[in-house]
């Protein structure tokens, strides 16, 4: 199986290159290898942006949204890539990060946003996106991989030794997010992030504050947080980055003497007032021995000792010994014939028994696998639970030697699953960004302290408003809190 997949990569391959051969780079108007042709391009966008809304979900508030997209089409329209069917969307997770797939997709995480402290901020950031995007970096890295037989296995590296087994269990599209650009890439990023965010009115010179509040950002206790790379490991920082950026900030300013380039930090944090900020436990938390997942209204049992970790939709709990591995994944609307079809068509596993039941009050469809990998051949134990429209994916995976030994905990998560009642534990909310007006000057920590805001807050605080806690505060000035 693996190696019939290898031939049919290297077909392709040798295919895609004799098709598609050297293309047009729109921003610099040369030649390039590029393996994607744009209408290759445009689906690979279709199906990236599929996979990311499976895995992470678009953040539930349709007017920031549309604030989003709108601001996003005006600059996408003033690109080298003006025709594009641009499209701009709040992920909704808690790490600070924005990524651009190909065919004109944005995604920017509300933890990013929390993060910014102006509109021109927020240009800045959507113009770097959109100029990965213009230069073609993200399909050209897509190229590259093709290549060098590199696989888009998203988590791959989540799985270790299991990676190449259970990698097809993934999502493979929103594997482009996880690619990192080169520092070249960064540089061409931000001067066309400075053009487009010149080019819409804004003073462009603030995406080097943006970058500066990155820098400074204090560490924090993330929880279950999702495993998204944050913007540096996927954005390599250049050397003289900000200096570079308000340079070319200036120079573009220049060209247009008199006019005046926009700020506008009160209109977005208007739009910012009640964003879910940090770890939000209706996506799921671990307490004790379970997890609890809200959103999905289930919780399931963590053996004693096993690794435990969170990606999306997908959870992995590890043996202590790596000697197995159970993968968890939520599969909003789908039933589990479809999920047990795509996991058929995607692992080539062999059944050999499937039948199906009710557990805990749950249909459930429960499958016995192998799968071979290489000369490893290893052992999966499938539950494919149905909840209302959802489906949750359970494959409990080791060595065949190792199986008799480990069946009944490796099957421990799948049958403690069950159906959440606690309402203490169902309605469990999140910490929000409020956006409150000073009445009279003073210090931020002296603010802070009149607000009640807790002290473990405190430096947080201050760093998403780009300020320090001794900073004066004057009458009338905006500020995020969190509460």
């Amino acid at each position: 199986m693996r190696c019939m997949r290898g031939v049919l990569i290297g077909l392709t391959t040798l295919i895609t290159l004799a098709c598609a051969g050297c293309a047009v780079n729109p921003v610099t108007g040369e030649q390039q290898l590029m393996l994607l042709s744009e209408q290759d391009e445009l689906q690979l966008g279709i199906q990236t942006d599929q996979s990311v809304i499976d895995q992470y979900g678009l953040y539930e508030d349709a007017a920031l949204q549309r604030y989003l997209q709108g601001m996003g089409i005006f600059m996408g329209r003033l690109s080298h890539r003006p025709g594009l069917n641009w499209q701009f969307k709040v992920m909704d997770s808690p790490v600070v990060n924005a990524f651009a797939a190909p065919g004109g997709y944005i995604y920017v995480t509300r933890g990013l946003l929390a993060a910014l402290n102006n509109e021109a901020e927020l240009a800045g950031v959507l113009g770097h996106e959109i100029g990965h995007v213009t230069a073609r970096h993200s399909a050209q890295q897509y190229s590259n991989m093709m290549l060098t037989s590199l696989g888009l296995g998203l988590g791959q590296s989540l799985l270790g030794e299991y990676g190449d087994a259970l990698g097809p269990l993934l999502e493979a599209g929103a594997g482009l997010l996880f690619l990192k650009f080169s520092r070249d890439d960064e540089r061409e990023a931000d001067a066309l992030g400075v053009e487009y965010a010149s080019r819409a009115g804004f003073d462009a010179g603030r995406m080097a504050d943006f970058f500066t509040t990155l820098q400074n950002q204090p560490a924090t206790d993330s929880g279950e947080a999702s495993r998204l790379p944050e913007f540096f490991s996927t954005h390599p920082n250049p050397v003289n980055r900000e200096a570079t950026v308000r340079t070319l900030a200036s120079s573009w300013q220049a060209r247009v003497p008199g006019q005046t380039f926009r700020v506008n930090r009160n209109a977005l944090l208007e739009h910012l007032d009640g964003l879910v900020y940090g770890d939000d436990p209706r996506q799921g938390f671990r307490e004790g021995s379970w997890f609890y997942w809200p959103q999905f209204a289930v919780r399931l049992p963590i053996p004693t000792g096993w690794a435990f970790e969170r990606e999306g939709h997908n959870l992995q709990v590890s043996h202590p010994d790596k000697q197995g591995v159970v993968l968890v994944s939520a599969r909003p609307g789908t039933s589990t014939d479809e999920a047990v079809a795509k996991f058929l068509e995607n692992t080539g596993a062999t059944v050999h028994t499937d039948r199906r039941g009710t557990h805990n009050g749950l249909p459930v469809r429960l499958m016995l696998s192998t799968l071979t990998d290489g000369q490893q051949r290893a052992v999966i134990q499938s539950h494919f639970y149905q909840k209302g429209p959802d489906v949750f994916a359970f494959h409990a995976l080791c060595s065949e030697e190792r199986y008799a030994d480990l069946q009944a905990i490796l099957q421990a998560p799948a049958a403690g699953f069950e159906p959440l009642t606690d309402r203490n534990r169902v309605n469990r909310q999140p910490q929000r960004i409020s956006v409150v007006t000073a009445g009279r000057s003073t210090s931020l920590q002296d603010l802070l302290r009149e607000y009640k805001i807790a002290n473990d807050l405190w430096l947080q605080i201050a760093w998403m408003n780009g300020k320090r806690l001794s900073d004066t505060i004057t009458a009338g000035e905006k500020l995020k809190l969190i509460k």
